[in-house]
């Protein structure tokens, strides 16, 4: 099966990447490909060295965030795994590409900002759904805070697209939010250190 996790990082957030690589590493042999949105040459050639598959942006007038939907578009695998740079990967997920669905967007719920969110730190897809092309136009308008804000956005243009959605556990984005409202979990796989506070936890641990 034809299969990689995938990430991007610019100079600001390369600091996170060999921690994340390492994590997806002790777990998993899966293939891993990593887009450079305007890294440091050091981290760059680094990344060259050690991702499966590098893909080479110019950096984002805005903000790097906004490549993700179009990392996902680009990805020559059948089936990818986007997991944000601050997501700790605790566990084996190579499961998670059962998710993965023809024309569907696989993701994990956003319980800390309501039911009607979905979190996109996480995203599983089989392919080049339509929904992901129509995500990707919005994202790349940057007219939005981000991407999660851009996929809400779609939801509410089309509102029959939430059958496209597969729904994931949410063991396999654990937010910290849920870790500060004493919301736990023992078989939690991926932990997503989101905002200034995660960053802070994450420097930590590395």
């Amino acid at each position: 099966m034809s299969v990689s996790f995938i990430t991007g990082v610019d100079h600001n957030h390369e600091w996170m990447l060999e921690w994340w690589f390492n994590n997806i590493r002790k777990h998993s042999d899966i293939p891993i490909t990593i887009c450079d949105f305007g890294m440091s040459e050091g981290m760059s050639q680094w990344t060259q060295q050690n991702a499966t598959h590098f893909i080479k942006y110019v950096p984002h007038p805005k903000c790097a965030w906004f490549y993700k939907t179009q990392c996902l578009v680009d990805s020559p695998y059948e089936y990818t795994c986007w997991l944000d740079s601050d997501c700790e990967v605790l566990t084996n997920i190579d499961d998670i590409f059962n998710y993965a669905k023809t024309e569907k967007i696989g993701l994990t719920r956003d319980v800390a900002r309501g039911k009607d969110w979905w979190a996109t730190g996480v995203v599983v897809i089989k392919g080049k759904p339509a929904f992901l092309q129509e995500w990707n136009k919005i994202s790349k308008e940057a007219t939005l805070r981000g991407d999660q804000e851009a996929f809400k956005h779609l939801l509410q243009l089309n509102n029959s697209l939430e059958e496209k959605i597969v729904e994931i556990p949410l063991e396999y984005q654990w937010l910290r939010l849920q870790l500060l409202r004493g919301q736990d979990n023992p078989n939690k796989k991926v932990i997503h250190w989101t905002g200034p506070t995660g960053k802070n936890y994450i420097r930590n641990l590395i």
